[in-house]
């Protein structure tokens, strides 16, 4: 099979698993409980806890839900699947993502759809009995069929990145201390994500205010959204006679590899929804993790348990020479020693 036509069925099995079924299902959804808007409460019950229903909302913002988070996802899906290797296989992210869309819109499908029927007929949502039900067989269902989804790809290819440029050595003389810092911070690509993520909840946070349910919910996840902001969207880079150093503004995350426990480094190209699947401290599924920021040039340390350290910034040449030259001072003094 030639890679042209590898490339045109994987990415239509990737339609079919990450972009189609989800819609069809969340279309299906939004249909069914449309049609019963006539027999639901006003406002409904939209969370319950043991106690019972304890949140209230507007019916028809309610079962929207399901359909734009899926028709958001499954973009998502598109946009990071356009890539794919040279031989037409996905990457092990690419795979993830698209089965992940099929969980996601079951999950949520089922689960609103469960949520709003038990409600039809009833005089006052407080009398709506618990949901845990329909969520739990919507997860199973979505497990079930994303299981299926992911025999239903071809199989992923684990690839080295693309080394874009040779490796250089900064010369380091001995007893020369050589420090290469830089701060960098994500891209334009992961700044929208965030902002959209933060714009909804901002959206959420006033909607249950005006209402007056649930507030202390909205200020919750808007909290957590703002320190992931935070925490991801500025990092520091070190590499000097410690090794590579690196920590988030707030000085967390952060990671740390001895200079003792890397064996060697390289400048690679990264495509950041490929390779890794999005941005921010990612795990690519094959010994590889790192700090995405932005796809483009990126500094690729290789532990001495083979296992791979990736960090996108601007000027990664100069960093893995600096690591280079540091590496071969190392070994200098140490056969001189012995």
């Amino acid at each position: 099979m030639n890679s042209p036509t590898a490339a045109s069925t994987t990415k239509l099995r990737i339609l079919i698993v990450g972009v189609l079924i989800p819609l069809i299902f969340a279309t299906t959804s939004l249909s069914v409980m449309y049609s019963w808007l006539p027999e639901l409460p006003d406002p409904i019950a939209v969370h319950w806890s043991g106690a019972g229903a304890d949140g209230f909302g507007a019916a028809l913002s309610f079962i929207l839900v399901p359909f734009f988070v899926t028709l958001i996802y499954a973009v998502f899906v598109f946009v990071a699947t356009r890539k794919l290797s040279k031989s037409g296989r996905p990457s092990w992210n690419q795979k993830f993502i698209t089965v992940i869309a099929v969980w996601l819109s079951s999950m949520l499908s089922i689960s609103f759809l469960g949520s709003t029927f038990v409600q039809r007929g009833l005089q006052s949502a407080t009398q709506a009995p618990d949901t845990w039900t329909y969520l739990l067989l919507g997860a199973g269902v979505g497990l079930a069929l994303s299981t299926a989804g992911w025999f239903f790809l071809p199989r992923w290819e684990n690839l080295p990145l693309e080394s874009i440029t040779p490796n250089s050595v900064v010369e380091i003389e001995p007893g020369e201390r050589v420090t290469w810092m830089k701060m960098t911070r994500i891209g334009w690509a992961g700044i929208s994500v965030m902002a959209f993520a933060v714009a909804v909840s901002l959206t959420a946070l006033v909607l249950v205010t005006v209402a007056g349910r649930m507030i202390w919910v909205s200020v919750a996840v808007l909290c957590f959204i703002v320190i992931l902001v935070l925490t991801n969207t500025w990092w520091w880079i070190c590499a000097d006679h410690r090794g590579l150093l690196v920590h988030g503004i707030l000085g967390w995350p952060r990671t740390s590899i001895p200079l003792s426990d890397i064996r060697s480094v390289q400048v690679v190209q990264v495509n950041a929804t490929r390779d890794f699947g999005g941005w921010g401290w990612r795990w690519a599924g094959n010994g590889r993790s790192g700090v995405i920021l932005k796809s483009g040039p990126a500094l690729e340390v290789t532990r001495s348990s083979g296992k791979r350290f990736v960090i996108t910034t601007d000027d990664a040449e100069t960093a893995a020479g600096v690591l280079a030259g540091l590496l071969a001072e190392s070994s200098s003094s140490n056969r001189t020693t012995h």
